[in-house]
């Protein structure tokens, strides 16, 4: 899709879904004329290539399952993907990958030197794996070779940076493919670019009973030097979105994408900006993969994004904005790419959810972003299970020399980091390589987040000019780590966890977190009981350390008495506890997480539970789990309507590093909608994890006040989780347009402050005396400072409008941070 001009800021383009329609806008189109594979072909083939000679991949050939589609996929795309029944079909490897991208079966290298790699599994003769695809996740590096020599035992690779090499540093992941004999599970392809030969191996052994397409746009929408546009409610599946330079007042809204960037070589970034260096292949993927927000003052929200080999959303330019998103299964390859690849300046990454990294949640790397990083905004996302494939990582990470310029990393939770990454540093914040000037205030973190809250590394030079402010470590015992080199102007002060001290640093009112007294560890619920030393105990340090209800402020990051911030994106969907099944084979409860967990999970076991509300629509499946190291990566298989119906969901689980160490994680599902019996299948050997509780959710709407398009009469200031807006009065009209109500939203909130006591907000669609659909009736918060989430039921609407809030109850009615729509 490309618009073939820009909108006005009164009239702009808006693309959406027609009333009750499910428009996917697709990358992929479908292939047709499959032939099966003979055992004269197989004959033929063998002749050419002898490795085919009682593989895998002949075996499946006498089995009937192997078909042929001769096709020529385009050169022009970064890889080539191939679906099977709109989903992602994995490319033939060893060992097998598994039918997710997201946790791809990777095998353990036992030595390797510069080029070369060992291990006693590769047991195929001399020179099976010659030009075979070599893909390695070692140490901070992930890179790709091409096999030059084999022998039983190891691989030699051509091709390979000279950065770090493929000697094991802790451990090296590694996979094989680009052979068609690795061909041996259903689903799973070769393409012989030579030929223009495509084999699948079939599930059932019919082409004609599944729908198999290949990926040939790399874009589904092109708004490149486009203005004023918007896309609404849309879905994307194999295909992303670009933007350009000049881009501006762009809104992609409500959009539910899947599989948005694909590549299985990792090659150095055509936009890097600093001086080469054998390590750039770190590059790969970080200006060129993800939803793409180009130019200025635009914005992605309220959307959910699903696997990407490289960024789920990459930001350049100015002003741009990716608020109240759900981010899962991104940088899949382990580059640099990152759930948000950040680069430019002024722009804000708020209220998302980024779940499951290769690498880092949110990157900001000098290679491509250049050394000037500041003015950002990083607040109040849920950032966890990063660091997947590589360690050395961060949730938040940001590398080299770079000034973040008063950049402000707060509110955020960094939780449950990958135990491949736990061998090294992967704390909250990990400012790297003399990194300077950032203000991290206020961010909370728990499990595995080794070295605690923020990292600073300079690497045996010089960093400077950070504030670190009101954080608080929630299990390690660390809040602050200063690793080797000199520093100077570094500000420490009110953190709840340990902090290192050094020359140019100075602590003050910092406190162990051994004694603190957290309300709820085992809920992750980090604010402090009523006996905590943190109390009372904290210099003042506006405005990370406003809001407490006693004297003096509270150290860390929850001041006591004050509303309890929340971070990630807003969701809508109800939780079901996982003990209220309504049948169940093979599993047991017991006491654990919130209450009652279930367990005992092995092998084909299974609960099933009635009358599961879907609603209008969900995609996205959420469940606390526990599990341990050796347990993890088995699969949750969800099935609707029968035992044997349709599968919604295969869910991974990630290690917690033990079963009773619950954390909340996240998968994408096949949207679904009404009423449905659920069914949840143990697919591993054993001991899968323990099941506490579980929720099918969508991402629901949420909107910045000061996003208004309408502002009449009122300003703007600093407050809440910002920008709030202020000087409301009776009948300052505020509009908010092209509001994704998706398919269907029954209640509004609003994140508020006011001393008034009769003000109201009528909620009204289409214009300022259109159809009223709610009223909410505010309740005074006690403090024109002090913002309280309220909430009031609303006439059930769906699809796409405009909204206006309309204010009455006289003057000063109070202050509006945020509305959103459940």
């Amino acid at each position: 899709m490309t618009p073939q001009r820009s909108g006005t800021a009164l009239l702009p383009i808006t693309f959406q879904a027609a009333d009750g329609a499910r428009v996917v806008i697709d990358g992929s189109d479908p292939l047709t004329d499959w032939e099966p594979v003979t055992a004269t072909d197989l004959a033929d083939l063998t002749a050419a290539d002898p490795t085919l000679s009682g593989s895998e991949f002949a075996e499946s050939v006498g089995d009937g399952t192997v078909f042929r589609a001769d096709v020529t996929l385009p050169d022009t795309l970064p890889g080539q993907q191939i679906f099977v029944d709109d989903a992602m079909a994995p490319e033939a490897a060893w060992p097998h990958a598994g039918d997710d991208p997201a946790h791809a079966t990777k095998a353990h290298a036992d030595w390797g030197t510069q080029t070369q790699l060992g291990d006693d599994a590769l047991s195929q003769p001399e020179g099976y794996w010659v030009g075979a695809r070599l893909l390695s996740h070692n140490w901070f590096v992930s890179e790709t070779g091409r096999v030059s020599s084999s022998s039983p035992g190891s691989v030699t690779v051509d091709g390979l940076p000279s950065c770090v090499g493929l000697s094991p540093n802790t451990t090296n992941y590694y996979a094989l493919s680009g052979k068609l004999a690795l061909i041996g599970r259903d689903r799973e392809w070769h393409y012989d670019d030579q030929s223009g030969a495509l084999y699948v191996r079939v599930p059932g052994g019919d082409p004609a009973a599944v729908t198999i397409e290949a990926k040939q746009r790399e874009f589904g929408f092109d708004l490149s030097a486009r203005s004023h546009i918007n896309v609404v409610g849309l879905g994307l599946k194999g295909a992303s979105i670009l933007t350009s330079s000049t881009t501006t007042r762009v809104v992609l809204d409500g959009l539910s994408a899947r599989y948005v960037s694909e590549y299985a070589d990792l090659e150095i970034d055509p936009n890097t900006v600093t001086p080469s260096d054998p390590c750039d292949v770190l590059t790969a993927g970080e200006t060129t993969s993800g939803i793409q927000l180009h130019g200025s003052d635009n914005v992605l929200r309220n959307s959910s994004i699903a696997y990407s080999a490289g960024n789920g959303v990459l930001v350049t330019g100015q002003r741009n904005s990716v608020v109240n998103n759900v981010i899962t299964d991104t940088d899949y390859m382990g580059s640099y790419a990152g759930g948000v690849n950040l680069l430019g300046t002024d722009n804000t990454v708020m209220h998302n959810t980024i779940t499951g990294t290769g690498r880092s949640s949110i990157n900001i790397d000098n290679k491509v972003a250049g050394y000037d990083a500041s003015g950002h905004r990083i607040a109040y996302n849920d950032m966890s299970h990063y660091g997947k494939l590589v360690h050395d990582v961060g949730a938040v990470y940001v590398c080299c020399r770079v000034d973040l310029g008063d950049t402000l990393i707060d509110h955020n939770t960094m939780r449950d980091a990958a135990p491949v990454s736990t061998v090294a540093p992967a704390p909250g914040v990990y400012l790297d390589l003399e990194t300077i000037n950032g203000v991290v205030a206020d961010n909370v973190t728990w499990n595995r987040t080794t070295y605690g809250v923020v990292l600073i590394n300079p690497n045996g030079g010089h960093a400077s000019g950070t504030k670190v402010i009101n954080n608080t470590s929630g299990t390690d015992r660390k809040a602050l780590s200063l690793f080797g080199g000199t520093y100077e102007g570094i500000e420490v002060t009110n953190n709840l966890g340990d902090v290192d001290s050094a020359a140019g640093v100075t602590l003050t009112t910092n406190l162990p977190n051994d004694g603190a007294a957290f309300t709820n560890p085992a809920t992750h619920d980090f604010t402090v009981g009523e006996g905590s030393p943190a109390r009372n105990a904290a210099t003042p340090r506006p405005p990370h350390s406003d809001g407490s209800t006693d004297a003096t402020p509270t150290v860390g990051a929850y001041q006591y008495g004050a509303p309890t911030w929340r971070s990630g994106a807003t969701l809508v969907g109800e939780t079901v506890e996982a003990e209220s099944y309504t049948a169940t084979s093979g599993t047991s409860t017991r006491a654990g997480a919130t209450g009652t967990v279930v367990g005992s999970f092995d092998g084909g076991d299974w609960v099933s539970y009635s009358g599961i509300d879907f609603g209008a629509g969900r995609d996205l499946v959420r469940m606390n789990v526990a599990t341990d190291d050796p347990y993890e990566n088995q699969t949750f298989e969800i099935r609707i309507d029968a035992a044997d119906g349709p599968v919604i969901a295969d869910f991974r689980v990630d290690s917690t590093g033990g079963f009773d160490r619950f954390s909340e994680q996240y998968a994408s599902i096949v949207p679904t909608a009404g009423v449905h019996d659920v069914y949840i299948r143990s697919v591993g050997w054993a001991g899968i994890g323990d099941l506490d509780a579980f929720s099918f959710l969508t991402t629901g709407t949420q909107l910045e006040a000061e996003d208004a398009a309408l502002k009449i009469g009122t300003s703007t200031a600093d407050g809440g989780s910002g920008t709030v807006v202020t000087r409301i009065d009776r009948a300052n009209v505020m509009l908010f347009r092209a509001v994704d109500f998706g398919a269907g939203r029954t209640q509004f909130a609003a994140s508020l402050a006011s001393e008034a006591a009769e003000a109201k907000y009528a909620i009204r669609l289409g214009s300022p005396v259109g159809t009223k659909i709610g009223t909410l009736s505010v309740t005074p918060t006690g403090s024109i400072a002090r913002f309280e989430t309220q909430t009031v039921a609303v006439t059930a609407t769906s699809g796409v409008h405009d909204v206006y809030l309309v204010p009455s109850g006289g003057r000063k009615l109070g202050s509006l941070d945020w509305i959103a729509l459940h």
